[in-house]
């Protein structure tokens, strides 16, 4: 579908901002609860559980792997400092701890996650878990193959939290790769 231009310097009416703000927990609702969820749930009945899962992590891994060249690209680096800049405890989507920085390890404890909440909430925790956080240490290792994550349970799967720590692998015999 293309974009209408208009040729006078007022925007299209599309693009107007809508009248009515909406908080992260609406757009949240709208976007996941009322429409992706149901659109797995009936492709789910169509080709089968197991296959919706496997999809859905490929999907979370090719947009991993996207996000990880734009913003690699976007902040010219590829080093801890990206998941420190977007796993930070201003982040308006996760409720979050750091509980240890340094030059080689970032890990970070969220005890509040809206894509957890949407999911499990929606009884759909199962495909959350595939299409949200199965992109997670992939992401890690796109940003920068000596860069990996551990990860301790999480929300999703009905954890108290979720326990992510970065960390640049350290070879075995001679010094800390520079990132």
């Amino acid at each position: 579908m293309g974009k209408v231009q208009n040729s006078s310097s007022e925007s299209h009416k599309f693009d107007n901002l809508m009248k009515q703000p909406l908080t992260f927990r609406e757009y949240f609702g709208v976007e996941f609860t009322s429409q992706f969820i149901p659109y797995l749930r009936l492709l789910e009945k169509e080709i089968g559980h197991d296959k919706v899962i496997q999809s859905l992590q490929q999907l979370s891994i090719q947009e991993a792997e996207e996000y990880a060249r734009e913003v690699t690209e976007a902040r010219g680096k590829n080093d801890l400092s990206i998941f420190k800049e977007n796993y930070n405890p201003s982040t308006p989507t996760l409720t979050l701890e750091v509980l240890e920085d340094t030059e080689d390890v970032y890990c970070i404890q969220i005890t509040e996650c809206l894509w957890a909440d949407c999911f499990r909430q929606a009884n759909a925790a199962d495909l959350g878990l595939a299409a949200v956080c199965s992109g997670d240490a992939p992401f890690a290792r796109f940003v920068n193959p000596q860069i990996d994550l551990d990860i301790e349970g999480t929300l999703m799967e009905g954890k108290p939290y979720c326990k992510l720590r970065y960390y640049v692998k350290k070879r075995a015999s001679g010094p800390t790769p520079t990132l």
